[in-house]
């Protein structure tokens, strides 16, 4: 089996994974009948010794926000194997060399919106952040009036957004960063070809100004209301400055009244919204899991923490058992320091469970504590507290240590809102 780069001349069999994988209703592929939009994804491919694809994915180079700064994620998608192939550790080969590669570019984080939570759990890859999919009758957005300004030059505008207003999106795109971790800063080319573009259904994308300056984004198509009984306006994304804005966007979705009989958004899990409504119960406001993470290079993350400016102000030191099914250099245990807002991880045992010579007698002790790396990858960039972390039994500390270790633990995972918004 080889790992390697999807031949562009061959990327009519790519296609061909990706409608039987994820369309299977739509039939057989089809080069003649498809009008195939490219993707700005590197594609690759595990192949057999006869050169022929047993399984696919798509590699995505994204910049998220992580602990206040912008780091490279491996964005891992269109992950598919045909029937005949599935069941043969194909998938997990995979998985595992895209890991290596990432390792050795120098990508610490992998991120994916997963078909199955449980699929990707198991490789090491954990929920990483959630949204809140709100369903409201127009009218129910009808607050806002009393909120924000509605005429004069304080209400500002609502356009239509092209291309050409890359440079005005970045701001708000800097802004939403500011406010929620693991916010994607686009490209130009993302904004082109993945914002104004849709996979079948290019979407409305229209912004809100005020003296020139952008302060909102909202994508959306129209569709059928989810009961099937009237027509919805279905807002994709929305990306704010500040809490204004939001409001401003929201005014925006009222004024489609007489167009649509609900609006359903996908935001943010803390948007205002359901406790300012006239009639809480006529909104529906569900919070969802979203994509996935997964730390890729363990102690270089953890490393790095110190580097994304983690205000620590205690020196501490502790040992720390990883789990990790598919990267072995993750696996085992290492010693992790804290001192002068700097962190350094090194290993402590072999790499097959035997002891390295070390100086510090603590190195040869039981862990002070055990985590598996989807655990981990959730307390790195902020998704979950260290006391979440130890009631899902992702982490686990003696429980005589455990006021002292999770109190390490603690000044090294603070917290972090996290919302990561793009599909992928």
């Amino acid at each position: 089996m080889e790992y390697r780069p999807f031949p562009d001349e061959r990327a009519d069999e790519f296609r061909a994974f990706m409608r039987y994988a994820f369309s299977p209703a739509d039939g057989p592929y089809d080069p003649d009948e498809e009008d195939d939009r490219e993707t700005i994804a590197d594609r690759y491919g595990l192949f057999d010794d006869d050169g022929d694809p047993v399984a696919v994915c798509a590699h995505h180079d994204l910049s998220l926000r992580i602990r206040g700064a912008d780091r490279a994620v491996a964005g891992l998608s269109a992950v598919a194997s045909p029937p005949e192939h599935r069941r043969r550790g194909n998938i997990a080969r995979m998985l595992r060399e895209a890991l290596d590669e990432y390792r050795d570019r120098g990508v610490d984080f992998s991120a994916l919106w997963p078909f199955e939570y449980s699929f990707y759990a198991r490789y090491g890859w954990a929920t990483a952040s959630r949204l809140a999919l709100i369903t409201a009758p127009p009218d129910q957005l009808g607050f806002v009036d009393d909120l924000i300004a509605t005429t004069g030059d304080a209400a500002g505008t609502f356009r239509r957004l092209d291309g050409a207003d890359y440079p005005a999106v970045t701001p708000v795109v800097r802004a939403m960063a500011d406010r929620y971790d693991l916010t994607m800063d686009w490209t130009e080319e993302w904004w082109r070809e993945r914002v104004l573009e849709g996979w079948k259904t290019d979407p409305f994308v229209y912004g809100w100004e005020r003296d020139g300056d952008l302060r909102a984004i909202c994508a959306y198509t129209f569709g059928d209301a989810d009961d099937g009984d009237g027509d919805a306006l279905r807002v994709s994304d929305a990306l704010v400055a500040d809490d204004e804005a939001w409001f401003q966007l929201l005014r925006f979705f009222r004024n489609h009244d007489s167009q649509v009989d609900e609006v359903r958004i996908r935001a943010p899990p803390d948007a205002p919204l359901l406790d300012l409504v006239e009639d809480p119960r006529a909104v529906d406001c569900e919070v969802r899991t979203g994509p996935m993470i997964r730390l890729v290079d363990a102690p270089a993350a953890l490393t790095a923490l110190g580097v994304l400016g983690l205000d620590i102000s205690v020196e501490a030191t502790l040992s720390l058992a990883i789990e990790d099914p598919l990267a072995d250099w993750n696996d085992g245990l290492f010693r992790v320091a804290v001192a002068d807002d700097a962190v350094t991880v090194d290993r402590i045992d072999d790499g097959d469970g035997g002891d390295v010579d070390s100086a510090d007698p603590a190195d040869s002790a039981d862990p002070d504590a055990r985590v598996d790396i989807g655990t981990l990858s959730q307390l790195a960039v902020g998704y979950r507290t260290v006391e979440e972390a130890l009631r899902s039994g992702g982490l686990s500390i003696d429980a005589a240590d455990r006021p002292e270790i999770t109190a390490r633990l603690d000044a090294l995972f603070p917290p972090r809102s996290t919302h990561l918004r793009e599909g992928f």
